[in-house]
């Protein structure tokens, strides 16, 4: 099972915001990130770039 780490993109850098996510729904100018415990975080932005090897999202804040 891969699990990701979300980082929020913003003027001062890149911020951890969630960790161990599981599931990514994008929900209009919003992305919901749900964790393997079950814990759903809801960011205001838009999805920059997903990693795949790196299992990190990039969510550029809006």
């Amino acid at each position: 099972m891969c699990l990701s780490s979300a980082y929020e993109i913003g003027n001062d850098g890149e911020k951890l915001i969630c960790d161990r996510v599981v599931n990514v729904n994008v929900e209009g100018g919003s992305v919901r990130l749900t964790t393997l415990l079950g814990t759903e975080k809801v960011v205001e932005g838009k999805i920059k770039s997903i990693d795949l090897n790196s299992n990190i999202i990039r969510i550029e804040k809006e």
